[in-house]
């Protein structure tokens, strides 16, 4: 009888430990899952607007595009036609407007991605100027690259902000999954069309290491 129980008991915690091991890669499988689908939904609306982005060399410094280098804290701004970011009753999605995206705390002070929009032509208004409308607490960096002509590599600030670049390399870090795993990220490369023509170097250039 003893022996009986021992081995009962034996298997019974080996189903147990591949059953609980099983139920674990499930459970991370679909938080890993939730975490891209939702960073996919954030960028999505990064790309829009982006591809979306107006330029006339009449006010170039109305139009510019503007990129500050904060390691995995950039802040990035443009001038847009889409309505990506907006809330359907704001009067600036349905014209031209300035766009910023950044990282800013939100109501519980935590890192989270944010947008702030305003008309483009207003005199002196700065992004701080406008309360930032707080879009994903679980995205907690941005990082940004642009692509130059001239060097033929990226670029972690654009300098000539009375212009707009070729291309744009976004990242997004989200949170990890576990706080001792490595964050989850997700890079696009987008294209603006407005921008100056690239040349075959940037396929051969282009890397997005740990990145969806």
């Amino acid at each position: 009888m003893l022996v009986a129980v021992v081995i009962l008991t034996t298997a019974f915690t080996i189903i147990w430990t591949t059953f609980s091991v099983s139920l674990d890669g499930w459970r991370r499988g679909q938080l890993a899952l939730d975490r891209i689908h939702h960073g996919d939904f954030v960028m999505e609306q990064v790309v829009s607007a982006l591809r979306s982005a107006a330029y006339f060399n009449t006010r170039p410094d109305k139009y510019g595009f503007w990129l500050e280098d904060h390691g995995e804290d950039d802040e990035v701004s443009w001038v847009t036609s889409g309505s990506a970011f907006m809330k359907p009753e704001d009067p600036l999605a349905r014209g031209l407007h300035r766009l910023w995206i950044g990282i800013e705390p939100n109501a519980d002070g935590d890192a989270s991605f944010a947008v702030r929009a305003y008309p483009h032509f207003a005199k002196d208004m700065e992004p701080d100027d406008v309360d930032p409308l707080i879009i994903s607490s679980r995205v907690k960096g941005l990082d940004c690259k642009v692509w130059n002509n001239e060097t033929e590599d990226w670029d972690d600030e654009w300098e000539d902000t009375n212009t707009v670049p070729p291309l744009v390399q976004v990242k997004l870090i989200l949170e990890p999954l576990d706080r001792d795993r490595p964050p989850v990220e997700v890079t696009r490369l987008v294209e603006i069309p407005i921008g100056p023509s690239t040349t075959g170097a940037v396929s051969r250039s282009v890397a997005t290491p740990g990145g969806t």
